[in-house]
């Protein structure tokens, strides 16, 4: 295989921007109260932005930073009536926010171009002509590697892997064999994708493995944090759907399907078998069990752990999970404990009381 220059271009991984106030009001879509001609050169937090940075306010817990905030200008939402004087008025405040990280800072740069020479690609894969691959990148056999994709150094890619245009694998991340990534996939560094699905048959006190012949599929714009695991099937397919998120330390066990655009905070584990729906948030260090079902658009609480089916546009908490309502009942008696333990501890002595004067009246 013929090898492209590999370059180290001198970039900054921002590609950080100035522009005035006007300017960005009107590519934000919103409307300004304030000096338009004013430069805008960064964005911080309502309590901690200077002079020619812009802040946002899209929870009204922060809005008692409003009136001290040295920020050149707030995004806030169209019918704010609060404290403030040089204010962008959006629909959407925060996504407003966003749009004003993507002007300012856009998205990191990739510090290398083309195939270096120490990489180690199979004669058999096939590399776009215009993906770059780092030093020290292992590619296999019959693996193929889409238009514009990014590999950092260290990542390997195993056989027949399949790695869609746009994607980015940065550091030391494993994609063991057969694993298909769609168009526009990120993955962090540390990450495996493909390995053994953890399954055993015991049998006469042992622990017998069994074959894990099947593969993961990822979709399109799926981002993968850092230091996440998601199992191949045993039979059939481990599937990320598109648009999905997922934090760092993630765990998925083999033969899970989970849906388009949801959010997996840092820690979640999910056992194998289990089928998650479309547009799912599940919060930090949540725990659910293998062979359920949960439905579309639902919310599962930090720390839960999810042992049944959940239906449709749910929000559940606790370990065992149960429906918000019934766990807020339930956590605000933990508080009230003690008090009841003791209430409990004289009743029961009032209770003997009473019995031990019954029985000497019966005697």
């Amino acid at each position: 295989m013929a090898r492209k220059h590999y370059s180290h271009p001198v970039m900054t991984e921002c590609n950080k921007q100035e522009i005035t106030l006007g300017e960005l009001a009107e590519r934000l879509g919103g409307v300004l109260t304030g000096e338009a001609e004013k430069v805008i050169r960064g964005v911080g937090g309502l309590s901690e932005a200077g002079g020619d940075e812009i802040a946002f306010l899209a929870n009204a817990k922060y809005e008692r930073f409003m009136s001290a905030t040295k920020a050149a200008a707030v995004i806030v939402a169209e019918d704010y009536d609060g404290a403030g004087e040089s204010l962008i008025r959006c629909e959407d405040p925060y996504f407003a926010f966003r749009q004003a990280m993507v002007e300012l800072y856009g998205f990191r740069r990739h510090p290398f171009s083309g195939i270096d020479a120490s990489a180690r690609i199979d004669p058999t894969a096939k590399v776009s002509d215009n993906a770059a691959v780092a030093q020290f990148v292992t590619v296999g056999p019959g693996a193929e590697i889409g238009d514009g994709a990014v590999l950092y150094p260290g990542v390997f890619v195993g056989p027949d892997v399949k790695i869609g245009s746009g994607c980015v694998i940065y550091p030391n991340v494993v994609l063991y064999d057969g694993t298909i990534l769609g168009e526009r996939v990120t993955i962090h560094a540390g990450t495996v994708i493909g390995q053994d699905g953890f399954g055993y048959a015991t049998h006469a006190g042992k622990h017998e493995k069994i074959p894990q012949a099947g593969w993961v599929e990822i979709g399109d714009d799926v981002e993968i944090g850092a230091c996440c695991a998601i199992d191949r099937a045993t039979m059939g397919a481990t599937v990320i759907a598109a648009g999905t998120k997922f934090s760092n330390l993630v765990a998925i066990g083999h033969g899970t399907k989970v849906g388009k655009h949801c959010l997996f905070v840092a820690q979640v584990g999910v056992a194998g078998s289990t089928t998650i729906g479309d547009y799912c948030a599940l919060a930090g260090q949540a725990g659910v069990v293998g062979h359920i079902k949960i439905g579309n658009n639902v919310r599962v609480g930090a720390k839960a752990g999810v042992i049944n089916d959940v239906a449709d546009d749910q929000e559940v908490l606790g370990a065992p999970a149960v429906p918000r309502s019934q766990a807020r009942r339930a956590y605000s008696m933990l508080n009230q404990l003690p008090r009841l333990r003791e209430t409990l501890r004289k009743l029961a002595a009032d209770v003997a009381k009473l019995k031990g004067k019954n029985q000497d009246k019966q005697k």
